[in-house]
């Protein structure tokens, strides 16, 4: 099976705050790399709890927290980048 890419990952995290974007005005193409989910308030904590756990389940891969620094665990660009590789890793 081929890794999905870091634009199919970015585009599916997105998908998951639509609504949120879309109450800012926003389309996923007006989202760019370093847009920070949280800082941004499109999530909160439990959001991001819910995106990591469903970009697991979804791509069978497992968070190491000490390869993914913590600031860009709520960035679009760096957090889509980093599941192309870990589910290229496996």
């Amino acid at each position: 099976m081929k890794p999905p890419s870091a634009a199919a990952i970015r585009d599916l995290i997105l998908e998951r705050t639509a609504e949120q974007l879309a109450a800012r005005g926003l389309t996923p193409s007006d989202v760019p790399p370093d847009f920070d989910l949280l800082l941004e308030g499109l999530i909160d904590s439990f959001g991001v709890v819910e995106i990591i756990l469903m970009l697991e389940q979804r791509f069978a891969i497992e968070f190491d927290f000490d390869e993914l620094p913590a600031d860009d665990l709520t960035k679009i660009g760096p957090l889509a980048a980093y599941v192309e590789r870990k589910s290229a890793e496996s």
